[in-house]
């Protein structure tokens, strides 16, 4: 476990008391759910912590698959669990190089091309549950250390993602924790968006509505019934309403949207790549 050390890793001790991601229904805009700002040394310490669950329950998991389980299909089309497991190491591997990016002011992308994280994945997805285990968790250990590592005044460096947008080194932290929740719902395993922290879901959730314009989706409104989001796309339009969980599965792609309510039928959504 990466929460607790291990004899080849590096222990990470999760500050207390944990992110609860509890939402402020009084807040000035009703319609805006609130979750840690990682700007703040405070929360991003303690998003430290949530990145450990998150791993924990994530590689719980993985050491219940034998070899044909990892071979089985994922919910990512075309792959396999082997092929999601090991994106996840090497997203690791990746990230750990914006960390360093931000640590040095030496520019280090996350991967030297797409072709070649592309083959990687494709490489590793073949091997033993045995070996994938290993390598989500030794990668997952040494991010969490450089994350953890990563000195104050270095949090607020700007660096460039795997899509070339820039964004600060706090926020890497932050997409390592979306990297993990997400595919560990794609594991077809025990998790579901449900399982995770309420902030992970909010947070995610408000991310969706400009990835699905620019994925040229119809205009339309999701309506979080729980965390009281209100989210236009586009230009906004008929409302889907459903718990914050069940339409962050839906406009990622990982649900068919069974579970919401809408004005009618709902949107035809672009793949979420």
């Amino acid at each position: 476990m990466v929460g607790g050390g291990s004899d080849n890793g590096v222990r990470v001790q999760a500050p207390v008391p944990r992110l609860k991601g509890r939402f402020d229904p009084m807040s000035d805009d009703s319609h805006t759910a609130t979750y840690p700002d990682l700007a703040d040394d405070t929360a991003y310490e303690q998003a430290i912590g949530t990145l450990t669950d998150l791993t924990d329950a994530l590689l719980d998991d993985v050491k219940a698959l034998d070899d044909e389980a990892i071979d089985a299909p994922s919910a990512c089309e075309g792959w396999t669990r082997g092929h999601v497991l090991t994106h996840v190491a090497r997203n690791a591997d990746a990230l750990g190089n914006l960390i360093q990016w931000a640590a040095t002011g030496v520019e280090t992308p996350m991967y030297s091309s797409a072709g070649v994280r592309d083959a990687d994945i494709d490489a590793g997805a073949g091997r033993t549950a045995s070996e994938h285990e290993s390598d989500v968790e030794s990668s997952a250990e040494r991010l969490l250390a450089a994350v953890a590592g990563l000195p104050l005044d270095r949090r607020h460096a700007t660096v460039r993602g795997g899509g070339g947008a820039e964004m600060l080194a706090h926020d890497v932290l932050w997409a390592r924790i979306r990297e993990v929740a997400y595919h560990h719902v794609d594991l077809r395993t025990s998790c579901s968006f449900a399982h995770l922290p309420d902030w992970v879901v909010a947070r995610g959730l408000d991310e969706c509505p400009t990835r699905l314009a620019d994925g040229d989706a119809p205009p339309f409104t999701l309506v979080a019934t729980d965390s009281g989001q209100e989210l236009p796309v586009g230009d906004g339009g008929p409302v889907v309403r459903g718990l914050a969980s069940d339409l962050l599965a839906w406009t990622t792609g990982r649900s068919d949207g069974a579970e919401l309510d809408s004005d009618g039928p709902l949107p035809a959504l672009p793949s979420w790549g």
